[in-house]
């Protein structure tokens, strides 16, 4: 099976599996920050099969030539941009959330900020409404009482080669029998405010927040200052003499 993948690292293992059961013959990738988010490794796998790549948004022209050149799948993951959907070349995206709730680009920190015991993948057709289409499939994983956004993807990752595996083996029954998502709400990025911590938060608070933006900046205000902090956690305890206080204990 041809198939076009539309990506950063963010997901990785999708394309690698993607390579394995078929052949990868264009790469979609984004401009990304190269410290947070990365590109090298779906560009790194692009270059060894010999698949052009771009960082260019895709277009209806690009559709074209992908179907003009006998593509027959187009796959993405983390994709930044909407997607222009045609009924000639069969599309679908892999969200990282059971579908229908968590519609939007981020919703692994929304999982963990919303206190979700469960969460998992769903691969869905491609719509002209983010995150909107019929699934094909759907695998779901447990979420532990201290789960971290790194250890939420790290669980996103591990069921990623199976599911493609499956999708590639058994496209044709997978499409068809695709079912609606039913109701569902879009929701926002976190707001900048989200990441933000002060002395007044409680641990419980602290902790949930640091979890799940884990690898990527929060930030903790005191006075006229703020400090970003990076895989930090949040304790009970003694906080005299922390450098990073809160109400009922202290972050380090």
């Amino acid at each position: 099976m041809k198939i076009a993948y539309a990506g950063f690292d963010l997901m990785y293992p999708a394309m690698e599996a993607l390579s394995q059961a078929g052949e990868i013959v264009r790469l979609f990738t984004c401009r990304v920050d190269g410290v947070y988010e990365t590109c090298d490794k779906v560009i790194g796998l692009a270059k060894s099969v010999g698949a052009p790549y771009t960082f260019d948004r895709i277009t209806r022209d690009d559709i074209d030539t992908l179907i003009e050149a006998g593509c027959e799948l187009l796959v993405s993951a983390g994709y930044y941009y909407l997607i222009p959907v045609d009924d000639r070349l069969p599309m679908v995206n892999i969200h990282p959330s059971l579908l229908p709730y968590g519609r939007g680009a981020w919703p692994m920190p929304l999982a963990i900020l919303d206190g979700l015991t469960g969460s998992g993948v769903t691969v869905h057709k491609t719509e002209r409404g983010f995150d909107t289409g019929d699934i094909l499939l759907q695998k779901s994983f447990s979420l532990s009482s201290d789960e971290n956004l790194e250890s939420f993807m790290d669980k996103v990752n591990s069921l990623l080669p199976s599911m493609m595996t499956e999708l590639i083996s058994d496209f044709e029954r997978l499409w068809n029998g695709r079912r609606p998502q039913g109701e569902g709400e879009y929701q926002a990025q976190p707001d900048p405010e989200d990441h933000v911590l002060t002395a007044c938060d409680t641990v419980e608070y602290a902790d949930r927040v640091l979890r799940a933006f884990y690898g990527f900046p929060c930030y903790y205000r005191v006075d006229d200052s703020v400090v970003e902090l990076i895989r930090a956690r949040a304790y009970k305890g003694d906080k005299q003499d922390k450098e990073y206080p809160l109400a009922d204990g202290y972050i380090c």
